[in-house]
């Protein structure tokens, strides 16, 4: 159990909430969205509501929850002590500025928040690793640590995928329903195949993506055909430009060389080539 304050009572602060509440930290939320701070502290004992001089004084661990724009306003007037420990959540503010903005707390780092984390064992990556991190979260999500800032702005990118992916999955519910007769059903069904897809998924037990990718691929069968349907519509180099779309948004260089080769080497573009290619 540890002291935590967090900056920001909006849709990250409120899944931040649900999600350690569980682990009896006391928490401080600031008020700046009176609706979700107050609606957490109802729900959560262990949750009450500050001012932000407050949130920071009486918490040994910040979460960050604030737009960019806010944050850089109202960080430098806070008071952060150099036994602090702070994590932002934000995007578009590299560690160097968090580090800035925190001053003089030393122990900064950053952690990549999805919506969907009270649901537990979300995967959250962070960069550099913390022990606050450990000690915020405990066995709530599942830590990706990063090497480097290059590797968690890849890491935000791929968080652009969900929407697409679930535009993807509402398309085929949305076919399905006229069949069925029962749209929440499909959505739900939909909803089922993914997530029990996506739960098999255990690369460091060799049921990596590729594998599951390979005993799909049944030459004529209905996810064959799908796919090749998706393939000639050019949806897979769509996906890809448009994560490199996002490159000098976040900062990244220019696709490395393996990832180069990966989508020279096919003509279709195939997806198992980049996760090869990739785990070489």
């Amino acid at each position: 159990m540890a002291r935590i304050g967090i900056l920001g009572a909006g849709a990250i602060a409120e899944a931040m909430v649900t999600t350690i509440a569980p682990l009896e930290h006391e928490i401080l939320i600031s008020e700046r969205n009176s609706t979700v701070s107050y609606r957490l502290a109802a729900a959560w004992p262990s949750v009450e509501i500050a001012d932000n001089e407050a949130v920071v004084s009486d918490s040994d661990i910040v979460l960050v929850c604030l737009l960019a724009d806010v944050a850089r306003k109202i960080l430098p007037d806070l008071p952060f002590r150099s036994d602090h420990s702070v994590i932002s959540v934000m995007a578009g503010v590299d560690l160097e500025e968090v580090q800035r903005l925190g001053a003089p707390a030393p122990d900064c780092s950053i952690a990549i928040p999805l919506l969907c984390m009270p649901l537990g064992g979300t995967p959250l990556a962070v960069f550099p690793a913390s022990s606050a991190q450990n000690i915020v979260f405990g066995d709530r999500v599942s830590y990706t640590p990063c090497l480097n800032k290059n590797a968690l702005n890849a890491y935000f990118a791929a968080t652009g995928m969900l929407l697409p992916i679930l535009d993807l999955m509402v398309a085929v519910a949305d076919w399905m329903s006229p069949f069925t007769g029962d749209e929440q059903a499909a959505q739900s069904y939909v909803a089922g195949l993914l997530q029990s897809q996506c739960a098999a998924v255990d690369p460091a037990n060799g049921k990596g993506i590729a594998r599951f990718q390979a005993g799909l691929a049944t030459p004529g069968g209905l996810n064959f055909t799908l796919s090749q349907a998706l393939k000639q519509a050019q949806a897979v180099p769509a996906l890809q430009n448009g994560l490199d779309g996002l490159r000098e948004r976040l900062g990244l260089p220019p696709a490395l060389p393996v990832y180069r080769k990966a989508r020279a080497s096919s003509k279709n573009h195939s997806l198992s080539c980049l996760v090869r290619f990739n785990s070489d």
